[in-house]
Order: structure tokens, then C-alpha cells, then sequence
């Protein structure tokens, strides 16, 4: 969690200099490959030029860090129609907006719910989720993942 907080304070500034703003970073393992994911956008979406044009500065300034010991892929680019929420804000941003959860159900499996994002509260970290029949309350630290369901 460290790099993706070093690096989320490195490149926003630069990304909003540029005119777009910081979605999110997320630093993670893939079999045995390093990924660093920074995901960002603007009013309207991004288009391949705004991805090209902020590839090289994100890569220089990322070369030139030392709390990140190996990177194998460096990614930039828009978090899509379907993005991941994972921070307060982006829960707050999307109240109102359809979602999908995917949470551990019974035996390992997965389950997975659909409905509109009614509340996000901050200090007990839950969501709530109103499905065609009820009105769900869940910990956002116990779904595997969250993402907006256009």
C-alpha cells in the first residue's frame, strides 16, 4: 500500500497540470510479474492521444524512484466504464449509479450482486446496495470486489 501512496502523491500533480485527474494507482502481482496501474480520466474520457501523451512523463518520473524495487509493467490509462471502486471518494462520486458487487458466499464460493449504490458511510466503511428486492448493507472490506455496472 506504501507505492501506491508514494505514487499517487507523485503523479497527481502531474496528471492535473495536464488536465486530467488521478482515478487511482494500484500496484500488484500477476503470476510473477509487477504491475503499476495508473488510472486516471477528464470530463468526456480519455482518448489514445491523452493515454500517449502522459505515458512518457509517467514513466520518466516513475524511473526515477527508489521506494519501487522492480517493475516488470507500467500501465496508463482510463479506468473504463466499469471501474474498480476502491477509495471513499469514488464511492461518494457514485451514489445513485448501478454497481456490481462480488463478495466470499457459502463454501468459498463467489457471489455476486447487482443493484444501485444508495449510501457509502465513511466511519463504518459500508455501502448500501438496493437490489430489484431489498436494500443490502455491506462492508466494502468484506467484498472482493466493487466495481460500476453500465
Amino acid at each position: 500500500m506504501m507505492i501506491e501512496e508514494k505514487t499517487r502523491a507523485l503523479v497527481e500533480p502531474l496528471l492535473t497540470e495536464a488536465g486530467f485527474a488521478l482515478w487511482d494507482v494500484i500496484f500488484e502481482k500477476e503470476g510473477a510479474m509487477n504491475y503499476l496501474r495508473i488510472l486516471f480520466d477528464k470530463d468526456g474520457g480519455l482518448n489514445d492521444e491523452d493515454c500517449a501523451q502522459m505515458i512518457t512523463p509517467l514513466n520518466q518520473l516513475m524511473d526515477k524512484q527508489d521506494f519501487i524495487v522492480h517493475i516488470d509493467i507500467l500501465e496508463a490509462g482510463s479506468p473504463g466504464l466499469t471501474r474498480r471502486l476502491r477509495h471513499p471518494g469514488h464511492f461518494t462520486q457514485n451514489i445513485g449509479n448501478p454497481i456490481r458487487v462480488m463478495k466470499r458466499g457459502d463454501k468459498g464460493k463467489t457471489d455476486v450482486i447487482y443493484g444501485t449504490l444508495e449510501t457509502y458511510d465513511p466511519g463504518a466503511n459500508q455501502i448500501s446496495l438496493k437490489t430489484e428486492t431489498e436494500t443490502i448493507v455491506l462492508d466494502v472490506k468484506n467484498c472482493l470486489r466493487i466495481n460500476l455496472d453500465f
